[in-house]
């Protein structure tokens, strides 16, 4: 009788044991998962604040542990009818065209269908010196091409009027320092359509737009009659001040492959996911073909110290992308009022921010 006692005082000892332990230790996670949390509104609670203070107008994403950690949309579209931004809002991306230009140059090449040291004469023999240029350098505009930025006298409509465009109006300079030159991009279009057979927008619609299914990503001539784009604006002691930069139909139309494509946040971040996930390139392949590990910039984007940066403007629409090459937390901001003391300086310290998280 006594040894019965005993074994059921034991089992209801260690029944009464097992309970404290499971209900500290669920008192315990709920109270780490409501620190988390805490933390992460305080953390959006110091974004809001940030680019409110920045007077930063448009939409934004971060991304933490390739997630999206927090994605919003500031401010207004259109300040005189009060037609809000929201996520999916097109943005002029301006200079953000290169890397997706870039992309397609790079699975040519990973196809075999283009070599990175293939010359410019191959394509264009009429340029000077172009034995001398390589695929390589006009993805890193180290080719010595120079041209100005300047809107046409006319609409270009087709891809042959704003190729020749660029080819009448480009010079060429013995010093293959690097230069920055939306020549050297429209080029590189140039030559996909040679090598495919198939005109840019069309090759970079079902290679990337609708590879990734992408919702709210146009060109500057796609863009639906019933979706205007937002207002640039610039902050000027006021909010919503007039942009004096002509954004202009003209001026797009001599951009091509280097800054005439409309595009969303979310659209962008899932290119940005493309270029690892397989769906694109693999994890290691983009870094491999773009050359990422050499720093400067590379094929679109600027590299240093295990990041990315890149920023495309016209006026009062701002662009930036700043991160983890590997995507694994990453800045998106697309503004069609820039930030007060610079898009670049805003994203770095959004990003500095999440990635202590």
């Amino acid at each position: 009788m006594n040894k019965k006692r005993l074994l059921l005082l034991s089992i209801s000892g260690l029944v009464i044991i097992i309970f404290f332990i499971f209900y500290f230790t669920k008192e315990q996670l709920g109270s780490a998962e409501k620190q988390a949390s805490e933390s992460k509104k305080t953390v959006i609670s110091w974004v809001d604040k940030k680019i409110a203070d920045e007077h930063f107008k448009g939409s934004l994403l971060l991304v933490k542990n390739q997630e999206i950690f927090y994605k919003q949309s500031y401010g207004y579209s259109n300040n005189a009818e009060k037609i809000e931004n929201n996520l999916s809002t097109s943005y002029p991306i301006a200079s953000l065209q290169k890397f997706i230009t870039g992309i397609v140059i790079l699975q040519l090449i990973q196809e075999k269908k283009l070599n990175e040291n293939t010359s410019l004469k191959e394509f264009y023999p009429a340029i000077k010196d172009s034995e001398a240029i390589t695929i390589r350098q006009l993805l890193n505009h180290t080719s010595g091409i120079v041209m100005d930025e300047m809107e046409p006298p006319v609409l270009l409509i087709t891809q042959e009027e704003q190729m020749d465009y660029t080819l009448d109006h480009l010079e060429v300079s013995y010093k293959k320092d690097f230069y920055y030159s939306n020549a050297n991009y429209t080029l590189l279009s140039g030559i996909i359509s040679k090598v495919l057979k198939s005109d840019y927008e069309t090759v970079v619609q079902k290679r990337i737009i609708e590879k990734l299914d992408l919702k709210n990503t146009f060109f500057w001539d796609t863009l639906p009659k019933n979706q205007e784009s937002p207002t640039p604006y610039q902050y000027q002691r006021k909010d919503y001040q007039t942009d004096d930069f002509l954004n202009s139909d003209k001026l797009f139309s001599s951009l091509l492959g280097a800054g005439n494509m409309f595009m969303s946040v979310e659209d962008m971040w899932q290119v940005q996911k493309g270029l690892t996930d397989g769906r694109l390139f693999s994890a290691t392949e983009y870094n491999d073909l773009a050359n990422s590990e050499l720093g400067e910039y590379q094929a679109g984007f600027f590299y240093f110290d295990g990041l990315k940066y890149s920023e495309g403007n016209l006026g009062g629409y701002d662009t930036v992308i700043y991160g983890k090459k590997n995507e694994q937390d990453l800045v998106i901001l697309f503004a069609n009022q820039p930030a007060e003391n610079g898009m670049g300086n805003l994203a770095e310290q959004l990003y500095n921010r999440i990635s202590s998280y």
